[in-house]
């Protein structure tokens, strides 16, 4: 059995607000990035930017449940 201590516990926070800083950071460029795009046309780098900012953003939230479990 594991025990945590409030070091530990101290680290996991930091950690979780790092990731959602981080995840509310990549869910604004990728509504700036639509709009500009919207605004300006579509073309094939803004289309793989906005899917691997998608997928990073899958990922972290993925990472930011498991964290806090």
């Amino acid at each position: 059995m594991v025990k945590y201590h409030s070091i530990d516990m101290t680290r996991k926070r930091k950690h979780v607000r790092e990731i959602q800083k981080y995840l509310d950071m990549l869910m604004i460029d990728q509504v700036n990035i639509t709009l500009h795009a919207s605004r300006f046309g579509w073309s094939e780098d803004i289309q793989k930017q906005l899917t691997n900012s998608a997928l990073l953003i899958r990922k972290y939230q993925r990472r930011l449940r498991l964290i806090k479990m």
